[in-house]
């Protein structure tokens, strides 16, 4: 068509110097036309060369500026195919480009469209993950990030939000991705339970990973994570629970059945025998009555529990504590220090206060050492005041005072069988401290000694 165009301006552009030199021929004179024939055909030489030149040149700028509107189309193409708001082309309606602008035009306001509708769906995607519990991501076909919530960084402990990177690279878990690529291999969903160690703390998440065929060759991969270190945690504290409870009722049960029945049996009939067992079964109820009363207590820890506050004389509770197990220090062979002021008085619940030291001071008996002794002191602070009971015994490892305060936990299984406890009695004395708007400390070394320090607020009379 272009050359074609070109054709017809050239024969209207000769036909035109054609036209005037017919008329010049016409009128001038026979003796001039004579005489101008060879100038005349020069101009029209000229004449002719000159529209020609004209033609191209125009034809040149059209032709430029068409190549500026194909660069201009694909320039906008591009910027449509990278999400950028940008303005239509403006084509004049007599080029022959102005339907390839029209359809431009509409290519990218269809595709603005989409993308605005996209971003509209995913956003509502992204809102209803942001409260699901659990941490989330999905990953296309090629392995990029579609989307993710922020619940998954929490789990994971840094920044997730990298949509159109590759999962693996923000992931960064050997058996989490290791989990993932299987289900991109077999297209089957996948799940694992993963102990994963991480910057402040070491995890264990359960990851379930589904694929979503969608059409053809294109699908999703959801990635699903949830935290149940805390979960796993309550279920070991149980099975020690389980554990210890069992071995510690089986104990006393044993013995005041297995005694009974050679009480009966006969041995009623031997007095210095009988008085032993029947001893051996008073002791036995008294250590179960001690584990069903610190069942009890832990049970209705949390429910409402009152405190009652009265002054209490502080010196006198730890020479209390201390005759309470007269027999087995004398046993044990430790002493009790009471280092306490004799005129040290507080505002505290009596019966709260008073098992929190016994336990403490009966902990410090059973676990210290052959002619070991306890140091009882106190102080007060600027509106606080603490307590310290002090021990020459066994101590425990880093691990053992990070658990130390969990319920059903026993530091020293080696010597379960020598000491008794349920590994209630630290959970219990921890309970009764917050009830009372206070703190406990254990500080301890192992072969050295263990130091538990509580804190309390000082309280007056009036309030």
């Amino acid at each position: 068509m272009r050359v074609r165009q070109v054709f017809n301006r050239l024969i209207a552009g000769g036909s035109a110097v054609l036209l005037t030199w017919s008329l010049y021929a016409k009128f001038a004179g026979k003796t001039l036309r004579k005489a101008a024939d060879d100038l005349h055909l020069v101009w029209i030489i000229l004449a002719v060369l000159l529209v020609i030149l004209l033609i191209l040149i125009v034809e040149y700028l059209e032709r430029r500026r068409e190549n500026n509107l194909l660069k201009l189309f694909t320039k906008k193409l591009e910027e449509v195919t990278q999400e950028q708001k940008t303005g239509h082309v403006l084509v004049d309606k007599q080029s022959e480009l102005y339907d390839l602008g029209q359809a431009v035009n509409h290519v990218q306001s269809m595709t603005q469209s989409l993308f605005k509708d996209y971003n509209r769906q995913k956003r509502g995607y992204l809102g209803l993950l942001e409260y699901v519990p659990i941490g989330v991501m999905v990953i296309d076909q090629d392995r990029e990030i579609y989307l993710s919530n922020h619940y998954l960084d929490d789990i994971m402990e840094h920044e997730l939000d990298m949509v159109h990177e590759l999962y693996y690279s923000a992931l960064a878990e050997f058996d989490i991705v290791k989990t993932v690529e299987e289900t991109f291999r077999t297209k089957q969903d996948q799940r694992a339970e993963i102990k994963v160690n991480l910057a402040e703390q070491t995890k264990i998440l359960n990851v379930n990973v589904v694929f979503i065929p969608v059409s053809g060759h294109h699908f999703f991969v959801m990635l699903m994570i949830d935290d149940v270190t805390e979960q796993k945690q309550i279920e070991r504290m149980q099975n020690d629970f389980v554990s210890n409870v069992s071995h510690e009722l089986k104990t006393p049960v044993t013995s005041i059945a297995g005694f009974s029945e050679t009480l009966k049996n006969g041995a009623l009939e031997d007095p210095g025998a009988a008085n032993k067992f029947v001893d051996i079964i008073y002791n036995q109820s008294l250590r179960l009555k001690d584990l069903i009363n610190d069942i009890l207590s832990l049970s209705r820890i949390g429910t409402n529990m009152e405190v009652n506050f009265k002054e209490v004389q502080f010196s006198q509770l730890v020479s209390d504590c201390a005759l309470a197990y007269d027999s087995l220090l004398d046993e044990r062979q430790v002493v009790v220090l009471n280092k306490v002021p004799a005129k040290m008085k507080v505002q505290a619940d009596p019966g709260k206060l008073k098992y929190i030291l016994s336990n403490l001071v009966q902990n410090a008996v059973r676990y210290n050492k052959i002619g070991g002794k306890i140091t009882v002191t106190a102080k007060t602070l600027e509106n606080k005041w603490q307590f310290q009971v002090s021990d020459t015994g066994i101590g425990m490892t880093s691990e053992q005072q990070g658990r130390i305060f969990e319920r059903f936990y026993r530091a020293d299984t080696s010597r379960s069988k020598e000491v008794d406890g349920t590994g209630l009695g630290l959970a219990i004395v921890k309970e009764y401290v917050e009830v009372l708007s206070g703190q406990i400390k254990v500080d301890s070394q192992l072969n050295i000694g263990t130091t538990f320090t509580v804190i309390l607020p000082l309280i007056s009379e009036n309030n």
